[in-house]
């Protein structure tokens, strides 16, 4: 075979191979009853096994099999300087999201780490954000559920309070 097509052979491959690793979603590991562990950087964090994840170590989406229901976790894109730097930003962050004017947000602690919640309806949508700091990171959570809210979303909102960890 010539050289041009040996190329487009093996950029195909890792395509493939790529589209591959997409399907299986991000890294997770057997949770609860019905539930998967992901991380995001130090922040684990439960969600149930039958929701579609998606993402990487960064970054992980997992939507209700119905779509009544979306879990965003990710790490803000850079480091902050302090607690105080971070929780400013945070404010910022979560004012800058905001869509409606039906929204609450206040102080509050999140996997055991200082930070800021809000909650907010939209639409046919309910929804929490919250944005903690741990040392210099910064993680960014919204769970939001169609209403009205459905048992087995509530089911998985609990299980994320619950089970939402800082690892180190």
């Amino acid at each position: 075979m010539s050289p041009l097509v040996d190329r487009y052979l093996a950029l195909g491959a890792a395509a493939l191979c790529a589209g591959c690793a997409s399907l299986r979603g991000p890294p997770s590991e057997p949770g609860s009853p019905g539930m998967r562990v992901y991380t995001v950087g130090d922040l684990s964090f439960e969600v149930p096994a039958s929701w579609e994840a998606s993402g990487d170590a960064g970054r992980v989406l997992a939507v209700h099999p119905e779509n009544r229901g979306r879990l965003e976790v990710r790490l803000a894109g850079r480091d902050f300087p302090g607690e105080a730097g971070c929780l400013a930003q945070a404010e910022e962050a979560l004012r800058a999201g905001e869509a409606s004017s039906n929204v609450r947000r206040h102080p509050t602690t999140f996997a055991g780490r200082s930070g800021l919640a809000m909650e907010a309806d939209q639409g046919p949508w309910h929804g929490w954000a919250w944005a903690i700091c741990d040392g210099p990171a910064q993680y960014r959570v919204s769970f939001f559920g169609a209403t009205p809210l459905r048992e087995d979303v509530l089911a998985a909102w609990t299980a994320l309070l619950r089970s939402a960890r800082v690892q180190r």
